[in-house]
């Protein structure tokens, strides 16, 4: 057995901590910049040049578990990983794996607006949660509050990792509720929610799916994920293919969007905001809601499965 060296600045994670936020309180805690942290405490340079929250390093799960008092499983419960069999039924893949959102990584900057976050949970405590990843993610149930994924002010995608950068030989801390484009404060800005609107009950239901790994519809919580998805996805293709989804979206809800994507995380959270709710109402009732919704427009279900993919015996059988 490897022997442990537990590092002196050593802190504990988060509740549902991401691993990328508590290495970055880490780096802090030592008094150090996150890419010199990544350097010389962690001896892995290159560290921060890619989305470690989404590809899996054995060698860093390693390392980590001999520098601090937590175990393999503590590790990889930081990690995106931990949602496999959960929200995605197959290896997590670094380029594409449906339910992450993707952060757009080139060399130190992160292009895409794929992490989240609740202004009023940055207000309680500085760090970043793994939930605030997911495609499926769009309001906080603790806060009643919509997630947001820019700088209100500057349109910049959340990157805390840059908040430390500057000159070398300065070492100084920003608060990880500001901007690192523009410094302006993440929690000034956010919109409550009702507890009886669709998307705190969408949202309520999405975290009992994952908390418990089922729900009410499948005993897979992928398999519901799996349909969840589709749906999302082919309600916005512009591929003739799936036109019936699209355009009975449109013609049932009045969505006026001229937004369009091959895949889910390409789509805006406000965009996922509207529709992965109403996803929700229809498939919360299959008999009565889903179904007839389905025979109004036409829906087959080829229209619906994922691509190449059987669709999950539970809805698959309605159709039959």
């Amino acid at each position: 057995m490897t022997k442990k060296y537990i590092i002196p600045g050593y802190i504990t994670p988060e509740e549902d901590e991401i691993l990328s936020s508590w290495i970055f309180r880490l780096a802090r805690s030592h008094k150090m910049k996150p890419f010199t942290f990544a350097k010389y405490g962690l001896e892995v340079p290159d560290l921060w040049n890619r989305d470690f929250d989404k590809f899996y390093s054995q060698k860093l799960v390693d390392l980590l578990t001999t520098l601090t008092p937590l175990n393999h499983c503590k590790i990889n419960s930081l990690h995106l990983i931990s949602y496999q069999d959960i929200i995605f039924n197959s290896k997590i893949n670094s380029a594409f794996t449906e339910g992450i959102l993707n952060v757009g990584v080139e060399h130190r900057m992160r292009n895409k607006k794929g992490l989240l976050a609740c202004p009023l949970c940055l207000s309680k405590k500085q760090y970043y949660k793994k939930s605030w990843r997911l495609l499926s993610s769009i309001v906080c149930t603790d806060c009643q509050c919509n997630l947001i994924d820019e700088c209100p002010d500057c349109k910049m995608p959340i990157v805390f990792q840059r908040l430390d950068i500057g000159k070398k030989d300065v070492y100084f801390e920003k608060p990880m509720y500001l901007c690192w484009n523009c410094n302006y404060d993440l929690r000034k800005e956010y919109t409550l929610i009702d507890k009886n609107s669709d998307s705190f009950k969408y949202q309520k239901y999405i975290n009992g799916t994952i908390e418990h790994g089922y729900n009410t519809h499948t005993q897979y919580s992928f398999e519901y994920f799996n349909v969840l998805f589709s749906i999302l996805r082919k309600s916005r293709s512009s591929s003739k293919n799936f036109f019936r989804v699209r355009e009975a979206f449109i013609k049932e809800f009045g969505i006026s969007s001229n937004e369009f994507s091959i895949h889910n995380f390409e789509l805006s959270l406000k965009q996922r905001g509207e529709l992965l709710p109403l996803i929700y109402r229809l498939l919360s009732d299959i008999d009565n809601n889903f179904i007839p919704f389905c025979e109004k427009y036409f829906i087959r279900f080829s229209d619906i499965k994922s691509d190449g993919e059987p669709l999950p015996f539970w809805i698959y059988n309605k159709f039959r």
